[in-house]
């Protein structure tokens, strides 16, 4: 009887050592399995978190520049040359860019409007400059047109990884917010004179800033107030600034895509008279001079 009582004592005992091994182990795993699902926890709040506020930046409008609207600048006779004056566009934001209504110019009743969507990387935007660019300052100035010009980026991909075209319509758009509206027709002339080829690197800050310095603007001008306290150390910031933070890198991206969207854009150059899709021959001034005034009424 007594090694039957020992042989059952050995067995009680291993079991019982084999059920604290078994206890043993699953805490074990729970304790793993609450480690791997808090970390798991974790991280999704982070991902979450993180696109939160990725979606609520860019459902955010980005900083908007005095002097423009939707993107675009106009110009209207002002008796004695061209005056900036309000695009057509949305009606709140064209009170917001204080920009002068067209009834404040001397453009005759009726005048059509001129739009040119371009991009300083396009060679096709070039030509047309090169080509037009006289026409429409000199009609404009007569009060017989309204020229409309919307700078877009559309050509990023085509300049080396640099986003030229992005930070060119981001420079064009702080001269405009510090109200040097007046030196933008010289800066886009010589922008599109010193045009990069298409696929080599765009030029660098201080290229463009020479360029612009070189057309007459003012690099040291204080950009607006509202711009100086988004991007200024202390509440100011001039044009260099400006450029340098390409601080209205997403205006002139959500701009140039609500062209695309909604405005018909497809390519530039791309011209509209009164909103409607100019289909004439633009590399033909003498063609395009008389399309314009044949818009204007002055000739059948």
């Amino acid at each position: 009887m007594a090694k039957k009582s020992s042989s059952e004592e050995r067995r009680s005992a291993a079991r019982e050592q084999a059920r604290q091994i078994a206890e043993a182990q699953a805490k074990r795993e729970k304790t793993v399995k609450v480690t791997v699902y808090s970390a798991i926890a974790v991280v999704v709040v982070g991902v979450l978190v993180v696109v939160g506020v990725l979606v609520f930046q860019s459902s955010r409008p980005g900083l908007a520049p005095k002097n423009l609207a939707s993107g675009a600048i106009a110009y209207a006779s002002s008796g004695d040359g061209v005056m900036a004056v309000a695009p057509e566009g949305d009606a709140e934001e064209i009170e917001a860019s204080g920009l002068p209504d067209v009834s404040e110019s001397e453009a005759a009743e009726g005048a059509p409007r001129v739009k040119v969507y371009l991009d300083f990387q396009c060679p096709g935007c070039a030509a047309f400059e090169e080509t037009n660019a006289q026409t429409l300052s000199r009609l404009a100035a007569e009060g017989t047109i309204i020229a409309e010009y919307e700078p877009v980026s559309i050509l990023d991909r085509f300049s080396g990884g640099n986003e030229y075209s992005t930070r060119s319509a981001n420079m064009v758009t702080c001269l405009a917010d510090s109200g040097q509206t007046d030196v933008l027709p010289e800066v886009f002339s010589a922008l599109f004179a010193a045009q990069p080829e298409e696929g080599s690197g765009g030029m660098e800050d201080d290229e463009l800033l020479s360029i612009a310095e070189e057309a007459g603007a003012d690099l040291s001008a204080p950009v607006s107030e509202e711009t100086a306290a988004e991007i200024g150390d202390g509440g100011s910031a001039t044009v260099e600034d400006c450029v340098t933070g390409v601080a209205f890198k997403k205006y002139v991206t959500d701009e140039a895509q609500t062209a695309l969207n909604d405005e018909g854009l497809e390519g530039t150059p791309y011209i509209t008279i009164d909103g409607e899709p100019y289909t004439g021959n633009w590399s033909d001034a003498q063609a395009f001079g008389a399309d314009l005034l044949r818009a204007a009424g002055q000739i059948s």
